[in-house]
């Protein structure tokens, strides 16, 4: 069956950003004598529910994540008033950006580039990216928060080839070791490995856009306080390499790697942080009552969700964007990944995991100076505090969450994607009971809005907004490697240049990426979360609220004195950076 996107997003959604008024009730879990609350929960599970849908690229249907079913126009109603909300957030500035540097062309050298950035900064539009310092000092202190959410400790007897094979000089000086035995024991080497990304490279433009199939490899050096990169295989060739090999090698090397780590990082925060969101609104929807305070929090911080999956539907995933023209996956490749990561039990599990378990697993406890470790611990500490706050507010007793007839019923749907049946099978289907595991006490409830909370308010932002600009810069870190093959042996001139971004593509990835460097008005960001309707109005809050604002305004002065003290510092990770929602 065959629903395309924007139909099939059709739904009640209004209760999605409806906010309670004055004279309504106040939150509350349900009482088996409210029977005109149930009948209105029973209405509205009536009128929508979670289908297999697929979206169109070209004259080619892509299967994507399961959603809602077309229903009436009321869908596009909703969805016009969120669009029209989230259009005030929008940066005016992004045909400008293209504009001067559509001037300022054509792009053939380093100078060039910088020159149209220096234009960029000067009329006050934007400052230089960071990525434009392509230094290997900066090429890791970009892994250490704007970047950097695939990464993994490298254990004893892993990784192997190519470890083994660099030189102890190397070693040495990047890990501050004098073996690669020792830096691997001492907890120092960490991997990024995007072994089978190339298979996502939009196939119809293969000759020029690629992404490599590509591993690099990190050593955090204890002497000097940074992050450096040690060594970049590029699976498809065969062939690796380090600082020792020339500088056009070299430098080629470590744009294969952004390039696969920018295309990974745009897909993978799109799939975690939208598209799993979409489903898990739906069955709230079709079991709670607005008024629930598990609902009216979780919708407070989805907001906007379901609108942006049109608009990534008009900017990502439609032919000939500037995306689909300027990262290796383009619009076809874009939707097998997302697929392909919701058909991969591997990222089941991965979404399931809360904060505390993902820094375990990845062994980022030994990496500290990573913005999402040094500061993502405080940020899941403040959030976990109010969530406890909040769900003691309302469940006096484990016994009171078992028997909340909504709350099970959304935790029941969500399991099973609403109990329906499906032409297919799939992984998705099967595994997304480790997305909800099954709360029946305080302990657990708390872990899961927790988590959900944690995600939209903190971890989207590590990952994607202000950041996308400054993790993007022609022309040695683009999301693609362009018109040239690979190298296929060592020792050859290799002039990175041949694949850079071409001169008349630059201006338009450069306005797309400044699209998401939105405005961040105050009354937006954490520094003022739930300050308004439903949750100003509950008594019981008022505490948890200010305690709340206390310990983000804290973090703020925090972050900023941290940052200041850093060769490469990252100002975006603090409060005043960080919207209670996901669009920013």
């Amino acid at each position: 069956m065959k629903v395309p996107l924007l139909s099939a997003l059709t739904t009640v959604t209004s209760i999605l950003v409806s906010t309670p008024s004055p004279t309504e009730a106040a939150l509350s879990i349900p009482s088996s004598t409210n029977s005109t609350r149930a009948a209105i929960v029973y209405a509205t599970s009536q009128q929508i529910s979670n289908v297999d849908r697929q979206f169109p690229v070209g004259d080619k249907y892509y299967p994507i994540i399961p959603g809602p079913t077309p229903m009436s126009s009321l869908y596009n109603k909703t969805v016009m008033s969120q669009l029209a909300k989230i259009s005030t957030l929008d940066n005016k500035n992004v045909s400008i950006v293209g504009g001067v540097l559509q001037k300022m062309g054509p792009y053939k050298s380093l100078e060039s580039f910088k020159a149209g950035y220096d234009a960029l900064k000067s009329a006050g539009l934007i400052d230089i990216p960071q990525a434009f310092d392509n230094s290997d000092e900066n090429f890791g202190a970009m892994r250490l928060g704007i970047r950097g959410y695939k990464i993994k400790l490298v254990n004893s007897n892993e990784w192997a080839d190519p470890l083994n094979c660099l030189s102890s000089c190397l070693v040495r000086e990047q890990c501050n070791e004098d073996t690669i035995s020792a830096a691997i024991s001492n907890h120092k080497v960490f991997v990024q490995d995007f072994s089978t990304i190339g298979q996502y490279t939009d196939t119809n433009q293969t000759a020029s856009k690629y992404v490599p199939n590509v591993v690099g490899f990190f050593c955090n050096n204890n002497a000097n306080g940074l992050l450096l990169p040690l060594a970049i295989k590029i699976v498809d060739t065969g062939l690796t390499y380090t600082k020792e090999d020339t500088a056009g090698e070299w430098q080629l090397a470590k744009m294969a790697l952004d390039a696969a780590e920018l295309s990974y990082q745009q897909m993978f925060h799109f799939v975690q942080m939208h598209a799993v969101a979409i489903p898990i609104q739906v069955e709230m929807m079709r079991s709670m009552a607005e008024e629930h305070p598990i609902y009216a929090l979780l919708n407070y911080h989805f907001f906007g969700d379901l609108a942006l999956e049109t608009l990534a539907g008009k900017v990502l995933f439609s032919v000939d964007s500037p995306y689909d023209q300027s990262f290796a996956f383009g619009a076809s490749g874009s939707l097998r990944f997302n697929y392909a990561q919701l058909n991969d039990t591997s990222f089941a599990k991965e979404i399931a995991k809360d904060f505390p378990a993902e820094i375990a697993d990845n062994g980022l406890q030994y990496l500290p100076s990573h913005r999402y470790v040094k500061y993502g611990t405080t940020y899941y500490s403040i959030i976990k505090s109010f969530v406890t706050s909040y769900v003691n507010a309302y469940y006096s007793s484990n016994e009171a969450i078992r028997n909340d007839v909504e709350l099970q019923t959304w935790l029941a749907r969500v399991r099973v994607l609403g109990g329906r049946g499906s032409e297919v099978e799939n992984e998705f289907r099967v595994s997304w009971g480790t997305e909800v595991p099954d709360p029946t006490d305080i302990t657990s409830l708390i872990k899961l809005v927790t988590n959900f909370a944690f995600r939209s308010s903190v971890k989207h932002h590590f990952m994607n907004g202000r950041v996308s600009w400054h993790s993007i810069a022609a022309p040695f870190s683009t999301p693609a490697l362009y018109n040239t093959r690979l190298p296929t042996q060592k020792g050859v001139r290799v002039n990175p240049f041949d694949y850079a971004i071409p001169s008349e593509k630059f201006p338009a990835v450069s306005a797309l990426a400044v699209s998401f460097y939105r405005p961040m008005p105050a009354t937006e960001t954490v520094l003022r979360a739930y300050t308004t309707a439903p949750f100003s109005d509950e008594p019981v809050l008022e505490d948890a609220i200010a305690e709340y604002h206390l310990s983000m305004a804290a973090m703020e002065d925090t972050v900023d004195t941290t940052e200041a003290e850093e060769q490469y510092p990252d100002i975006f990770t603090k409060p005043s950076m960080l919207p209670w929602f996901t669009y920013i």
